[in-house]
């Protein structure tokens, strides 16, 4: 006879076998403006399926009972909140945001998890899983998505504007949340007069930082397509290049986010670049995530490590530990390190560029 153990053992193997199909109905559920169609209608709101589809242009008679399925299994897995009430033809369900959903809900600055949920489950990306086994089973492999979809993840979204959008809404959202905790802990930026973003996207984090810093003298620096649809800041310049050819000087040199991106090897080269670009005593601030040199298996953990997996599919990169990242700040002739834990398993470091004369 089935222990109670064995049970719910099986069902908890039922529940991995349909992971994919849970990204896939909160991805629905985004597109659809779910979770801003019931924040707009009250902070304790709950709707039933028919009153969000009246709210969603759509010509399909049977909407609501589609749209039910998907927010019934939302609420399952304690994403939506549930409960019941009467109605003409007998009892419906409602719904309401858990927490976990409000952040999937775009808050006053304009930050919601909902952009970063679409770019990890895009076509591409998920065609691009289909083949992680290759990683083990063929040399050379990585990155995958390279070998799926014929070019790189950048070159990708440089072709696709809808993905370009998309990776550079999350990576806004990310960057506003990350610095929000970054200027909570981190003081280094008081005494930064100019600050060059290297791989700084559209301009959002050194934007943000010399709003809250306006004597820093900010500059946004990544690929030219990327510059061109950059936005305008205060106090920012931005300048189209390379960073794994030339940099231009620059007192203090700011990497967020960027250095997962890359092989051991390419993060030397940005490194060393970044050496090149600096005065004596100039330093490079790098702000990551971290993986935990002891492993709880907390949420901290798991975030990073399943990061570390997209990385080694979307670009050959991955996540490391801060001593990793030491390594290889030291390998470009980096000898001075400093590292502030900020929480949530992210790190700002800086890597100082000593000049001994004898």
């Amino acid at each position: 006879m089935e222990s109670k153990e064995e049970g719910l053992d099986y069902l908890s193997a039922w529940g991995l076998g349909g992971l994919i199909a849970t990204q896939m109905v909160i991805r629905a559920a985004i597109e659809l403006n779910v979770f801003n169609i019931i924040s707009d209608s009250g902070p304790e709101a709950q709707l039933s399926s028919a009153e969000v589809v009246s709210k969603i242009p759509t010509t399909n008679p049977n909407a609501a009972t589609a749209l039910d399925r998907m927010l019934r299994m939302l609420s399952a897995k304690s994403l939506l909140l549930t409960s019941t009430r009467p109605c003409p033809t007998g009892v419906e369900r409602t719904y309401g945001l858990s927490m976990e959903a409000r952040t999937l809900v775009t808050n006053a600055d304009g930050v919601s998890f909902a952009p970063t949920t679409l770019l990890t489950s895009e076509r591409a990306l998920v065609e691009s899983l289909y083949m992680l086994k290759n990683v083990v089973l063929e040399p050379e492999c990585s990155p995958i998505f390279q070998k799926s979809q014929g070019m790189n993840f950048f070159e990708y979204a440089a072709k696709d504007q809808r993905v370009s959008r998309v990776f550079n809404e999350s990576m806004a959202c990310h960057s506003k949340m990350t610095l929000d905790k970054v200027f909570r802990v981190y003081t280094g930026f008081e005494e930064v007069k100019e600050l060059m973003d290297v791989g700084g996207g559209n301009g959002t984090s050194v934007g943000r930082i010399v709003s809250i810093y306006p004597h820093i003298h900010g500059i946004n620096f990544d690929l030219p397509h990327v510059i061109a649809d950059a936005l305008k800041f205060p106090g920012v310049e931005h300048v189209a290049g390379d960073m794994f050819e030339l940099l231009p000087n620059a007192q203090t040199i700011l990497l967020k986010s960027v250095l997962h991106d890359w092989d051991d090897n390419q993060c030397i080269t940005i490194f060393r670049n970044c050496w090149k670009a600096l005065p004596a005593n100039g330093k490079v601030i790098v702000i990551e995530s971290a993986i935990p040199e002891e492993s709880d298996n907390d949420a901290e953990f798991q975030n990073v490590i399943v990061m570390d997996v997209f990385m080694m599919v979307v670009s050959g990169g991955k996540e490391r530990s801060t001593a990793e990242f030491d390594d290889l700040a030291k390998a470009a002739g980096f000898a001075e390190t400093k590292i502030f834990h900020i929480g949530q398993g992210n790190h700002v470091m800086e890597f100082i560029k000593r000049i001994n004369i004898e």
